[in-house]
């Protein structure tokens, strides 16, 4: 059976960079400006709905004796990410994301409880019901609840929280201004993050201004890892692994190598009005 050592990361970027309009004369280019609106927080309502798209895909697959491994690529998930309520952990409030999506047949539902502050997003706790994750959380950081001994699909985790606060470990930093950049570390491994400028990006529901966020980890230094936010939430997210190792049980060093992108497409949203 393949194994592929692999991480997934999920909270993400979009390939595109800009998006080019063509007007009614067909003669010109024309390339709106992405507004910047960096004023913005991450959207907190109840009863706010995202549906989105992942698709894992595979190519520059070397050598040509491994191309069977990869046939039922790509492979493409469809999920829902939802706000519920707000509730208290640990004496403190927090929103409950629901994210449910189906994967290998199976339908997961994983909840992530956000703190909205002034100056962060940031993750407080989760309750997974295993991975891996769809387009939450946000981004992953370590003060989460965990007790390997609960049902993961119907308990809340019963250890103690560690509450980070207004840290580095932040989802996101406000205001969300070009050049903006922060860094944290977990189980050693160094994270960071710069918001690069808005771009516009192309969703089925249209071309929306969104805040460009550059990642790196000091694991996956080759890797290249976007994340792209709007007033609307996240839109898209997009990475790329070049020259990614594969490797069987009876193979460990590998044998052969493949180029590994997942793309998060936010198909559709719904933001209740105040």
């Amino acid at each position: 059976m393949l194994k592929i050592k692999f991480v997934f990361i999920y909270l993400g970027l979009i390939l595109l960079s800009t998006v080019a309009l063509v007007n009614c004369s067909g003669d010109n280019i024309i390339t709106p400006a992405p507004v910047d609106s960096s004023d913005f927080r991450y959207p907190f309502k109840d009863g706010s709905r995202w549906n989105y798209t992942i698709t894992l895909s595979a190519s520059d697959i070397q050598p040509d004796s491994i191309l069977y491994y990869f046939n039922n690529y790509p492979l493409v998930t469809n999920g829902t990410a939802t706000i519920l309520y707000d509730t208290m952990i640990n004496s403190v409030v927090t929103k409950c994301f629901l994210d449910e999506f189906t994967f290998n047949g199976t339908l997961r539902k994983n909840r992530f409880y956000y703190i909205n502050n002034d100056t962060s997003l940031i993750l407080f706790a989760r309750r997974q019901q295993g991975p891996p994750t769809g387009i939450l959380p946000l981004k992953k950081i370590k003060n989460i609840l965990s007790d390997p001994g609960n049902d993961y699909s119907n308990n809340v985790y019963k250890n103690e929280l560690e509450f980070l606060g207004d840290s580095l470990y932040s989802t996101l930093k406000y205001p969300m201004s070009s050049g903006t950049e922060w860094s944290y570390i977990i189980n050693g491994n160094t994270t960071t993050k710069k918001y690069s400028g808005f771009e516009n990006v192309i969703v089925p529901a249209g071309t929306i201004s969104c805040m460009k966020e550059i990642v790196t980890y000091s694991y996956s230094p080759t890797g290249i890892y976007y994340n792209y936010y709007s007033k609307f939430g996240l839109m898209k997210t997009y990475f790329l692994l070049n020259n990614f190792s594969v490797s069987t049980p009876t193979n460990p060093d590998g044998i052969g190598t493949v180029d590994l992108t997942q793309e998060v497409v936010v198909t559709s949203f719904n933001i209740p009005s105040d």
